[in-house]
């Protein structure tokens, strides 16, 4: 027979777990990726005609969006020019057929999940489904 102090331990155990998954599900995190560059005429037309579209969506959807603009497209192939967001850039440029601005991809707790060149559209939809089956 169980007593009252192994169910409050047992309860507290199934609490701990059901949290804990609850933390690994916020843990990986969606994420619609914008790579461009200042000189890149597509880049500052998305930039000015369509980011707050796409972030809008991302906070009404749940996925998080990043606007990664550099000064000049000739400095895209550089290691490290991106700081801290480059080294997922270039986790999905084997994925590309052409790593220049505008480059759009989705990701979801660093892991690259779908990539799209330079079809924003098509990235904000992959987003879009990639964070509906997250909730």
């Amino acid at each position: 027979m169980m007593n009252r102090r192994h169910f409050a331990q047992g309860s507290l155990l199934a609490l701990g777990l059901a949290c804990s998954g609850g933390l690994a599900a916020a843990a990986e995190p969606v994420t619609f990726h914008f790579y461009g560059a200042e000189d890149c005429p597509p880049c500052m037309a998305f930039k000015r005609d369509h980011l707050a579209h796409v972030q809008a969506e991302g906070q009404d959807r749940g996925f998080a969006v990043e606007d990664n603009v550099i000064r000049r497209t000739r400095d895209v192939p550089k290691e490290g020019v991106y700081g801290d967001r480059d080294a997922i850039l270039r986790l999905a440029a084997p994925q590309l057929d052409y790593v220049y601005p505008p480059i759009f991809f989705v990701s979801k707790g660093g892991e690259i999940m779908s990539v799209h060149g330079h079809d924003w559209a098509a990235a904000l939809k992959a987003a879009q489904e990639i964070a509906g089956q997250a909730s």
